[in-house]
């Protein structure tokens, strides 16, 4: 069952650097280098599979960007809160990650 708008940004304020747009979610990223950023969007990609859900990627140099969609349903489900949250996780461990505020793409 989809989330309304408001359930969606109440559920991000406990993870930093995700921002709802529209039925997206998005993340962006900056890494020490484009090596890390491979490595970062690898162990995103193996929890996505996990979830049943495939994230949305774009790698410009050290930079990333996320995006989390769910294309069957009329918007975002927890389904997608809890890829959010278990990626921020990752992103966490992996120690490299500087949050950015412009746009990658």
């Amino acid at each position: 069952m989809a989330l309304s708008p408001s359930e969606v940004d109440r559920a991000l304020a406990g993870h930093p650097g995700w921002r709802r747009v529209g039925k997206t979610l998005i993340r962006d990223l900056s890494m020490r280098d484009f090596d890390e950023a491979l490595r970062l969007v690898e162990r995103v990609g193996r929890l996505a599979v996990d979830y049943l859900r495939r994230p949305g990627v774009c790698i410009s140099e050290n930079r990333i960007r996320l995006t989390i969609v769910n294309s069957h349903h009329a918007g975002l489900t927890e389904a997608e809160l809890r890829l959010a949250a278990k990626t921020s996780a990752v992103i966490d461990a992996h120690g490299e990650a500087e949050l950015v505020d412009e746009p990658v793409a």
